[in-house]
């Protein structure tokens, strides 16, 4: 059974502790715009805690899957990358959260780590945490 921690991160807030969760599959619910400074504070923040697995879903999804992708390369050369070292992205720009969900317990899979904690990371000022954690165990 997987098990999912909501975080809500805003574009000054403090990025918690996360390491006691590592490896982990992120589910990146983006509902607000953040500065490109807080992008890359967000993603290196995410790998270097064993995020292993990213699935973006919201508003500018191709962005972040850049910037993830480019903090992965900047954490982990490519000539020396290991395999459970390389971040697996989604992007899931036009799908419903609740299938975002359903796609990280039952499918989303690292060819390389095994990994059962989900964190959603949430970029909105509403605290959506009840309503989060309620459609992840539906799903």
């Amino acid at each position: 059974m997987k098990t999912m921690q909501y975080l809500q991160l805003t574009e000054q807030g403090e990025l918690p502790d996360i390491g006691p969760f590592t490896p982990f599959k992120a589910v990146l619910a983006v509902e607000d715009d953040v500065s490109r400074s807080r992008q890359i504070e967000v993603a290196h923040w995410l790998i270097e805690n064993g995020g292993r697995y990213v699935m973006i879903c919201g508003d500018n999804c191709e962005g972040w899957k850049q910037v993830i992708r480019q903090a992965n390369l900047n954490l982990f050369a490519i000539e020396d990358m290991q395999p459970e070292e390389f971040v697996m992205i989604t992007t899931h720009a036009h799908e419903r959260l609740r299938n975002v969900f359903w796609h990280a317990r039952k499918h989303a899979r690292h060819t390389h780590v095994k990994i059962d904690q989900v964190i959603t990371i949430h970029l909105g000022k509403q605290n959506r945490s009840v309503e989060y954690l309620t459609m992840f165990d539906k799903a």
